[in-house]
């Protein structure tokens, strides 16, 4: 059955990008701080689960992972979906925007920290400064993931933008990271040059250190790729 999501409007402004200060010593790709205006737009509530994209596999016979459906881990269809590379990413939401009519995308980069922020400046994380511990999912590699929806959402009423799952974003890396240290990140002896691949966000259930659940931090990973720690929400133009 088709399900739509519970979309959170975030109003139009600026988003502070990129602080606190980067962290002395982490082994991360860095971020700038930087100002950003960003228009008012529409983010879903939770990221997309287990049960609404193996709908959508079921309607359309598209080609999904077979471990979203064999992976014990994501029994629960209530559970963040995971295994979808940012092309099935984006081919979820051609879909439902096809069957809906509604303008359905992946969150861009900005969107992301700025909906992550909850309307507070300047904060580590989504609700604040405090530790995560009882506030996100997160350093469980050997468990499983909570349904989406399981901590309190921040101050935009957006629930898990820090843990649960990676959320893939709409831009490549290179297009967002724009600062000489986030390039000095790369290694231009490596066969794929990574500044090519698609920006992710807001770190997962599986993710140990604490510096990357910040509301600051962004990652990036293969167009193609399909991992247990990667999946996605969707937003629109508003």
């Amino acid at each position: 059955m088709l399900v739509e999501p519970q979309i959170a409007t975030i109003p139009a402004g600026p988003v502070r990008m990129g602080v606190p200060e980067f962290p002395q010593g982490a082994k991360l790709h860095r971020w700038e701080s930087r100002e950003v205006n960003v228009p008012a737009f529409g983010i879903a509530r939770h990221a997309v689960t287990v049960g609404e994209y193996l709908a959508f596999a079921d309607a359309t016979r598209y080609a999904i992972a077979p471990e979203i459906r064999t992976d014990p881990r994501f029994r629960d269809p209530k559970a963040p979906v995971a295994y979808t590379s940012w092309i099935d990413a984006v081919r979820y939401a051609q879909w439902l925007s096809r069957q809906t009519g509604k303008p359905y995308r992946l969150v861009r980069d900005a969107e992301y920290e700025k909906a992550a922020r909850g309307g507070a400046a300047g904060k580590r994380y989504p609700w604040g400064d405090e530790s995560p511990d009882q506030r996100a999912d997160w350093n469980n590699p050997a468990g499983s993931p909570r349904p989406v929806g399981s901590y309190a959402p921040n101050g935009y009423g957006v629930h898990d933008m820090a843990g649960s799952m990676w959320c893939w974003c709409e831009e490549c890396y290179d297009e967002v990271a724009t600062s000489d240290k986030a390039r000095m990140v790369y290694d231009d002896t490596q066969i794929k040059d990574v500044r090519l691949n698609p920006v992710c966000r807001g770190g997962s259930f599986k993710t140990a250190d604490p510096t990357v659940l910040w509301c600051a931090f962004r990652h990036e990973d293969p167009v193609d790729g399909r991992f247990d720690c990667i999946g996605f929400r969707l937003a629109m133009s508003v």
